[in-house]
């Protein structure tokens, strides 16, 4: 049976409160007459692609019937009882809508799960063909989906255009860092201003310390987390300094399996993470940001969806005090295995070199490297995940308008 097969209505037929439809690959789809009334996009009725909808709710019949259809291979046609408004429904549209359990199942994106095996093959682009070419663009979006992140080879590598490959994901997000946060640097972004890491009397930030940092997901403190985040190295370290980087999901799929009853009780338990910047900027006031999370999420399905993991940031656990101890030794139990060499891959990034990564699933941590001038500097930006899967959609909308319209998890938001 071919896949055009799969859109094309073989046959109709109406019961009390909707209709069935035959597809030519003799699957059945069944469709609530309320949910064909309310998805009416004609001229009259509007459109939830840009909410200008004339539709109300409240002011279709609780039950609504239709007075007569009729249907080809290609499209159904409604006219309804009462006002005898008539609605038209592309047969594309309808089985690539249809909400059955098994195709709810197959839009819903399934992401990659991986661990140290990995290493010797990471997801890798050129960054001359992603920006070139919308299809490589397109599968370099998509290796992020997969499997949480990509490296890129031969980036700008000089900050005036560091912001070439920060749109091929999305819009670049602005936080109290500013438009970006550059290792090693001084307020000012030229040469003579960039200062090596022996010039700071004091570190708040622990990207601009040279000790090794364990995997952890960035800025817990955030209400709306980071998603998509963008390192950029205009100067790599010679000794030490390689990337680490852990998927989070496969780690809470070997802590459900391992610890069930801890699992479930950091799904359940909200923990706050926290961060003062004591000397934000001259003129303004400190910056203190605590956000109370769980630090895994899972979405309706009970699939995981998010992961929300540092515990340099997690604030004095404020629980009932028969939950303080139990909740300590599922933290603990989680976080040997998020450290677990197993799931640690490693790598150097060189000059020019990219990486880009979910926030909310990836935790990425370094090696410690070595101490020299003019320094190691690696500029980090940020993309909200609804911006990056905005443009996974229109670039697969315009690539491969056959596929049906995806479900992707909405990281650590419900």
């Amino acid at each position: 049976m071919t896949q055009a097969a799969r859109t094309k209505i073989e046959n109709l037929s109406t019961g009390k409160e909707g209709i069935t439809i035959t597809w030519r690959d003799g699957y059945l789809s069944h469709f609530h007459f309320i949910w064909l009334r309310h998805q009416c996009e004609c001229e009259q009725c509007g459109s939830s692609l840009n909410g200008v909808r004339g539709l109300r709710l409240d002011l279709i019949p609780e039950s609504p019937n239709p007075h007569d259809y009729s249907f080809d291979s290609d499209s159904l046609h409604l006219i309804w009882d009462g006002d005898r408004h008539v609605s038209t429904y592309g047969a594309k549209w309808l089985r690539d809508h249809c909400y059955s359990a098994q195709e709810r199942a197959l839009r819903k994106h399934q992401p990659v799960l991986w661990n140290k095996k990995i290493e010797v093959d990471p997801p890798t682009f050129i960054f001359s063909e992603v920006e070139d070419s919308p299809s490589r663009r397109l599968e370099m979006l998509e290796a992020i989906c997969d499997y949480g992140f990509c490296k890129v080879e031969g980036a700008p590598g000089v900050a005036q255009e560091a912001v070439r490959l920060v749109q091929l994901v999305g819009a670049k997000r602005i936080t109290h860092f500013g438009d970006f946060e550059l290792s090693n640097k001084k307020v000012n972004n030229t040469s003579h201003d960039m200062a090596t890491l022996t010039d700071k009397k004091s570190v708040n930030n622990v990207g601009d310390i040279r000790q090794a940092l364990q995997p952890h997901c960035d800025e817990t403190y955030r209400t709306s987390t980071i998603g998509i985040t963008i390192f950029q190295v205009f100067e790599p370290s010679t000794e030490g300094g390689h990337s680490t980087l852990v998927d989070g999901f496969e780690a809470a799929r070997r802590f459900r399996k391992d610890f069930p009853d801890e699992f479930e009780r950091l799904v359940r338990t909200r923990l706050t993470g926290q961060r003062l910047d004591p000397k934000h900027a001259e003129g303004e006031l400190p910056r203190w940001y605590r956000c109370t999370l769980p630090m895994i999420r899972v979405d309706e399905d009970q699939e995981v969806c998010g992961i929300r993991v540092n515990e340099r940031q997690i604030a004095p656990i404020d629980l009932p005090y028969d939950q303080v101890v139990p909740t300590y030794r599922a933290i603990r139990n989680f976080l040997k295995i998020v450290y677990d060499p197993d799931l640690i891959i490693s790598f150097p990034l060189k000059k020019r070199d990219g990486l880009i990564f979910n926030n909310q699933r990836v935790l990425h941590g370094r090696t410690a490297f070595k101490l020299e001038k003019p320094g190691r500097q690696v500029m980090t930006n940020s993309v909200d995940l609804e911006d990056f899967y905005s443009n996974l959609r229109i670039l697969k909308s315009r690539l491969k308008p056959e596929d049906p319209v995806q479900t992707y998890n909405q990281g650590m938001v419900i």
